[in-house]
């Protein structure tokens, strides 16, 4: 199970050059962090001290997100410790063509429930419009029925 950050933790985070952005579930990291931290890799260092020479103290990052990081910016199809794209998914799509696919999708979605948000609003509208003012008695109270106190 993830561990939250605290709002104090938050705001720490976002404070450190290494980190691009907070939420309480994830931190995305700074473009120059990750060349640093592959050239302080190179040079045998532990993930460990990059991540604490950089502000990341392992008590608040801790050390299952340290080792993923690890794996996915340490990897064989690395150049001169250069970041390279991944190679292609299985499927034959590139990166692109696959983040067109899910944005696709996501606006598909976003039709669809928009969509049932205009029928939902339509049909409220009909039945506002089918209630008959006489169906209310002008001297029922708010709640219970009975008439409201003179003022």
């Amino acid at each position: 199970m993830r561990r939250k950050f605290t709002p104090d933790e938050i705001l720490y985070l976002r404070g450190l050059w290494a980190v691009s952005n907070v939420t309480p579930t994830r931190i995305i990291y700074s473009d120059e962090f990750k060349e640093y931290f592959l050239r302080e890799h190179g040079k045998g260092r532990e993930p460990t001290e990059i991540f604490r020479n950089a502000g990341l103290p392992v008590p608040i990052i801790g050390r299952k997100r340290i080792e993923r990081c690890t794996a996915r910016w340490v990897r064989p199809d690395r150049v001169d410790g250069s970041m390279v794209p991944a190679p292609p998914e299985e499927d034959g799509l590139s990166t692109d063509e696959r983040l067109l696919a899910a944005t696709r999708d996501l606006l598909d979605g976003l039709f669809e429930l928009l969509s049932r948000t205009e029928r939902i609003i339509h049909l409220l509208e009909e039945e506002r419009r089918t209630v008959r003012p006489d169906h209310v008695r002008s001297d029922a109270g708010p709640d219970d029925g009975r008439p409201c106190p003179a003022p």
